[in-house]
């Protein structure tokens, strides 16, 4: 990572923080956790909604969250 780079995530971080500490709320949980259970909250949501099953797919790496039906097994 370029050095703007981690000077702007830093200075990205340090935005956050101090918007945590006005609104009073403790420190942060983890991101990753966050992500997975409100892409769980709406694949229920999607179920609710819309029936069928629907599957969540993850690589938080590449930047990919993915929500879809599952198609039906077709033999």
């Amino acid at each position: 990572m370029a050095d703007h780079q981690l000077r702007q995530q830093a200075r990205n971080e340090a935005i956050v923080a101090d918007l945590r500490n006005t609104a009073g709320v403790g420190a942060p949980l983890d991101q990753k956790m966050i992500i997975k259970r409100k892409a769980a909250e709406i694949s229920t949501a999607m179920a609710l909604l819309y029936g069928g099953d629907w599957r969540v797919q993850f690589d938080l790496e590449e930047g990919l969250v993915l929500i879809a039906r599952r198609l039906p097994d077709i033999r």
